[in-house]
């Protein structure tokens, strides 16, 4: 069976670090995929935050993303209590869409559990149809993808 393989990129400009909690254990007693999704969207939040953004509202009133596809691979296991450090960069970034590649790390191990990416197209929720990106989120992002040595905590 043909497996995604995804490879980590150079640098990620965005951390933030979260536990697994009891409700992101599976029936194997360990990180289940959905829950690392779910973990993942709130780096997201995070990170639109910070770029004062939401995903209903990239910055010109009427532009927001839906997700369009998804990539996980795992590497390794997480457990309960486990610190994950999350890093984060945009790759990708085009006039209507992007991608966020995630790294996922045991921070008391040091080992890799997975990496992931998601694309996001922008999209106009009063219209129901694909919309370009604002040039403010755009830039922003471009901004993030080239920083190299400015790692930035969430």
């Amino acid at each position: 069976m043909p497996r995604v393989m995804l490879k980590p990129q150079s640098h990620y400009p965005i951390t933030v670090t979260l536990d697994v909690r009891v409700n992101d254990l599976n029936y194997g007693a360990h990180l289940g995929y959905d829950r690392l999704l779910t973990l993942v969207h709130d780096v997201r939040l995070k990170l639109f935050s910070k770029l004062e953004v939401t995903e209903l509202d990239l910055g010109d009133g009427k532009t927001g993303v839906i997700a369009v596809d998804a990539a996980l691979s795992y590497r390794g296991e997480a457990f309960l209590h486990d610190s994950l450090l999350f890093e984060t960069k945009p790759v990708e970034i085009g006039s209507g869409s992007f991608r966020l590649a995630h790294r996922v790390t045991n921070v008391k191990t040091q080992k890799l559990v997975a990496l992931m990416e998601i694309g996001f197209a922008a999209f106009d929720y009063s219209s129901r149809r694909p919309a370009s990106l604002p040039d403010g989120i755009r830039e922003k992002l471009e901004k993030l993808a080239d920083e190299l040595d400015n790692v930035e905590a969430l």
